[in-house]
């Protein structure tokens, strides 16, 4: 048992606030508040999109305009979660740079075909 910080009662030590005049109590806080999950799907989807983006240079075949901008499309989503992820969160820190990195190499690579 412990003493209330507004009134000096006796309270049960885990009691958020006091029973008797309703003040928070400072330590009950810490214990009360939740520890927020990372998700990790913005890191692993940037990841995903990245390995796509660098993957489909391996296709022989000749590019239309439509494919160029497609995979753009996907660099540019690759690139964009990546750095969301990266800004949130410190969890999939690494398939986020990751993923960071190949979706910019792929970027500026599909830009480069798209102006010749």
């Amino acid at each position: 048992m412990v003493f209330c910080r507004g009134c000096g009662k006796e309270i049960h030590e885990s009691a958020p606030a006091c029973p008797h005049c309703g003040a928070p109590q400072g330590a009950a806080d810490r214990s009360v508040q939740q520890v927020p999950v990372s998700s990790i799907w913005m890191a692993i989807t940037s990841l995903v999109l990245g390995i796509v983006c660098v993957l489909a240079f391996f296709d022989d075949s000749q590019w239309d305009k439509d494919t160029i901008l497609g995979l753009g499309i996907f660099a540019v989503a690759g690139l964009a979660l990546g750095v969301a992820s990266l800004s949130n969160q410190s969890a999939g820190k690494g398939m986020a740079i990751t993923g960071v990195v190949m979706s910019a190499v792929s970027l500026l690579a599909y830009i480069g075909m798209a102006i010749k």
